[in-house]
């Protein structure tokens, strides 16, 4: 998995993975690329457009007549919060710190305005920090405070009339862009040091200016939404941004269609039982959600027994990470304290990572059942002779003495129990629903103990009598001479290899007949029973290994009835997956 950039923290989490049926994804960075760019800035003198794309300071800017002083004004002041920048490394400009003040640094280089320069010539008193409950943050620079955020939290603290801002940052919005405003006060000699709380100076604001962003989603993520609706599996964005926003791109990449259910974290029921109910549908948006809110989120879906994987990359985001079935960090973006609480680290940050963590959670889970229907197999044939000589009252011959039961289990069956421990992923493993039992259930005991284990035992028991009998030996009478004895205890050691070599392959696919499986797709499958053959015939060749197991080569006879046990597993799993899976196990 850490091959396709998921790191798993907890092993376990592995197998949770395959039964996850809720994803509760962020946008910015999973859905999209989180490489932001400026693309308008909009004041009440005029706007101004920007073009191309990334953090490069060289891009055409076009000024509507007049707008030209206020534009730079609410950059310039925007630059003054920011806790990023853009930065030239190996020929491109990159982003150091938060992707959007990077954004807004390059806009100033754009400008003509020297960001580094004008950071130092003016003195920094005071910050206070983004919140995720206020949606801004602030600084003090010059005894003037500067205020960046979510439109509607800053302009709802500006003096004036802002009907017209507000319907414009509607506008981006329903654009699928990201927008922040920019609002600033001349604050009195000692009101920045004598106000701890930011509440009380961020008050009678003057708007400065809206800057939208366009952060382009990622091109993969539609087709990993499409494989997740494929899988039975729900998607729901729970992001910060403002729901038009997420809205918009929620469309972009499929994650709603015609019936979108929007709510913010304002808007979410405070009755957990209502929430639950209102949210387990698809197409569900949730904007401007707080980290106690995902928390919540990911609590109630559990509890109408869903398996819930919650991505997050702050450190607020651990409790909810904690909370999931499936706790998902982001390993760029995300911070120590997130990926610490996760069970899974996406070292891209990338939503189509998570798809396919779940597709190898999956095919591990079906691997392990895969390799205890192998094992559970051989048990059954194992044990049928030990029952026929006790029902016998041992009377009659054992088949399989107690060495070779051990060379059996940890010899011939190892090597492919291993390999199909590695079978890579089937084509229908995320087109069907998400697996909603354990790993051994009813299914896997009654295929191992109804069909194919009894269809090796009876094989491997008639292989046996009838090499004795053609030995001249007959029930009821004396034993057979010990030759006889072993080479007809060879012969059915022979017929459980056998027809274990034919439960590796049927066993490579939950609906396909095992000759339409084959090999193929699994090196790993063939040499393995490449090293089951050369145990049995070594075992059976060589006369000191053959002695101490207590088996000789069997007859021709032997040979033919033995190699019987491979088309008759194939039947046998043929006709379960016809009665099982009657639509796709045809052919």
């Amino acid at each position: 998995m850490a091959q396709r950039n998921a790191l798993v923290r907890h092993l376990e989490a592995v197998e949770t993975l395959g039964l996850t049926t809720v994803i509760c994804t962020d946008k910015t960075g999973t859905l999209t690329r989180n490489e932001l760019s400026a693309v308008l800035v909009w004041t009440p003198h005029g706007s101004a457009r920007i073009d191309g794309e990334g953090y490069s300071p060289y891009r055409t800017i076009q000024f509507e007549p007049g707008s030209e002083d206020a534009v730079r004004e609410a950059v310039t002041a925007a630059v003054m919060c920011a806790e990023g920048r853009s930065v030239l490394h190996d020929d491109h400009w990159v982003a150091e710190g938060d992707p959007l003040d990077a954004a807004v640094w390059s806009l100033t280089l754009a400008l003509g305005v020297d960001a580094d320069r004008l950071k130092t010539e003016h003195l920094l008193q005071r910050r206070f920090p983004f919140d995720p409950h206020r949606r801004r943050m602030s600084v003090v620079v010059d005894n003037t405070l500067i205020v960046k955020g979510a439109p509607e939290t800053v302009l709802a603290r500006c003096h004036g009339q802002t009907d017209r801002a507000c319907s414009v940052a509607d506008r981006l919005a329903q654009d699928g862009l990201r927008v922040i405003a920019v609002a600033k006060r001349t604050l009195a000699p000692g009101e920045a040091a004598a106000n701890a709380d930011p509440d009380h100076l961020e008050r009678d604001l003057t708007f400065l200016g809206l800057i939208a962003f366009f952060d382009p989603p990622r091109p993969e993520a539609s087709e990993a939404i499409a494989h997740c609706r494929e899988a039975g599996i729900r998607v729901i964005m729970v992001t910060g941004d403002h729901p038009a926003t997420a809205l918009a791109v929620a469309r972009q990449v499929g994650l709603v269609r015609e019936h979108p259910l929007v709510l913010t974290g304002n808007e979410l029921p405070a009755d957990d039982a209502i929430l639950g109910a209102l949210i387990d549908r698809d197409e569900v948006v949730l904007a401007r959600v707080k980290p106690e809110d995902k928390l919540r989120i990911a609590r109630v879906l559990r509890n109408r027994g869903h398996v819930v994987a919650m991505t997050g990359d702050g450190v607020n985001d651990a409790p909810a990470l904690h909370e999931a079935d499936v706790g998902v960090a982001m390993g760029r973006s995300g911070t120590d304290v997130a990926r610490e609480a996760a069970d899974l680290v996406l070292l891209d940050d990338n939503f189509a990572t998570i798809v396919a963590a779940i597709e190898q959670g999956r095919t591990t889970y079906n691997n392990i059942r895969r390799f205890l229907t192998y094992h559970l197999t051989d048990n059954a044939a194992e044990l049928a002779p030990f029952v026929v000589w006790a029902l016998s009252g041992g009377r009659l011959p054992l088949a399989l003495s107690v060495l070779q039961v051990l060379l059996l289990d940890l010899g011939t069956d190892a090597l492919p129990a291993l390999a199909l421990g590695v079978e890579p992923p089937a084509p229908e493993t995320l087109q069907t629903p998400p697996p909603r039992r354990g790993l051994v259930d009813m299914s896997v005991l009654a295929r191992a103990f109804l069909a194919l284990g009894p269809t090796e035992a009876l094989v491997e028991l008639a292989t046996f009598f009838l090499v004795l009998v053609h030995g001249s030996w007959s029930p009821g009478g004396s034993l057979p001479s010990p030759h006889t004895l072993l080479a007809a205890s060879g012969a059915a050691f022979t017929a459980v290899v056998f027809g274990q070599a034919a439960n590796a392959l049927a066993n490579r696919s939950d609906t396909l007949p095992a000759w339409r499986v084959g090999v193929r797709g699994n090196r790993a499958i063939g040499y393995a029973l490449l090293g089951s053959f050369a145990i049995l015939g070594t075992t059976l060749f060589v006369e000191p290994l053959a002695r101490v197991v207590h088996q000789a080569p069997p007859p021709a006879l032997g040979w033919g009835l033995a190699a019987i046990a491979v088309p008759a597993v194939f039947a046998a799993d043929a006709l379960w997956k016809r009665v099982m899976h009657p639509r796709t196990s045809s052919g």
